[in-house]
């Protein structure tokens, strides 16, 4: 019996001593320019992140305001007085710009990451896209949307009601 309490003794402090697993990263989702306030019960000592051209933090005591300052990723670690941490993993999304016009190359579509252009197609009844993830397209009555998501090629064909189709190469940068 006695030999079982210290076993129990000694597993239970070896328990003690182990250090805590972290918790898995909180998904913090943001807009590019979105602020949001975070508010915990005891002060912040120390702010980590690792993409500090994405996020502007600013710390208040007990408060950390985190804003989105471009599209991307990052994580972002809050350490307290007593030694506990906090980690969040940020989704900064882009902000959606026009883009600009394609020079002198017709039938090209030249795009960053996060800008979108909007093409005229009157009479248009179907959208061909590539799908590999490099654009997003949507029709809105007689506007094709074109949207960057991210780096590469695809190409778009544009099909009217009489059939004739209409070929864009699009360019991700």
């Amino acid at each position: 019996m006695r030999a079982a309490l210290i076993a129990l003794a000694v597993a239970s402090a070896a328990a003690a001593a182990a250090p805590a697993q972290p918790a898995a990263p909180v998904a913090l989702p943001l807009a590019e320019r979105q602020v949001v306030t975070l508010e915990f019960d005891r002060p912040v000592a120390r702010v980590a992140v690792t993409d500090p051209d994405l996020l502007s933090i600013r710390t208040r005591g007990t408060r950390v305001e985190v804003s989105g300052q471009r599209g991307g990723r990052a994580s972002l670690e809050i350490a307290f007085e007593d030694g506990a941490t906090v980690a969040y993993e940020v989704t900064v999304a882009g902000a959606r710009r026009p883009g600009a016009a394609a020079p002198g190359v017709p039938g090209e579509i030249a795009l960053q990451t996060g800008e979108e252009r909007r093409l005229r197609a009157p009479g248009v009844v179907r959208v061909l896209l590539e799908e590999n993830g490099v654009a997003r397209v949507r029709v809105e009555g007689e506007t094709v949307s074109v949207v960057a998501l991210a780096p590469g090629a695809t190409s778009l064909v544009l099909v009217d009601g009489a059939g004739a189709r209409t070929t864009w190469s699009i360019r991700v940068r």
